[in-house]
């Protein structure tokens, strides 16, 4: 017999857990980035924290390998790639802060995926002209300075 471990809200359009398994994102056609924290493995109760992070649909959301933070990185409807942020401010709740917007011009992002490297953290990005860039992190205490590697 199957379990239900999580239940999306309606108009949930992707999915992703973090590395370990204890987290999940989603995001939503509204643009609403939910983050499924799991309170207690063996009833797999989760709590949750939504922001409104677009204007327009989430279409991939990925998790930032886990030795660079707690990040995101999004590709929406529009073709935009964002780098969100976890944040926490004192006694305020967990909040997720832009980060990096990736440059688009007209051609839209289809797929990224991030890859760590010896010295750094890579992000690659697959656009709709047929090309690819790929991004590097230098700093893994900044995650808002990338520079562009290469372009094919």
């Amino acid at each position: 017999m199957e379990k239900s471990v999580v239940t999306f809200d309606k108009g949930t359009t992707c999915s992703s857990w973090n590395y370990c398994g204890e987290r999940l994102a989603t995001g939503s056609i509204d643009g609403t980035l939910a983050i499924l924290d799991l309170v207690d493995p063996a009833s797999s109760s989760f709590t949750c924290t939504t922001s409104r992070v677009h204007e327009v649909s989430i279409v991939k959301v990925v998790w930032v390998p886990p030795e660079y933070g707690g990040g995101v990185a999004c590709i929406c409807a529009d073709g935009t790639l964002s780098l969100w942020e976890e944040v926490a401010e004192d006694t305020k709740p967990l909040q997720w802060k832009l980060c990096k917007g990736f440059e688009t011009s007209s051609n839209q992002v289809l797929d990224m995926q991030f890859g760590v490297s010896f010295t750094s953290l890579k992000l690659v990005a697959a656009y709709s002209n047929v090309h690819m860039k790929v991004y590097e992190l230098l700093d893994p205490l900044e995650l808002k300075n990338w520079q562009l590697q290469a372009e094919f």
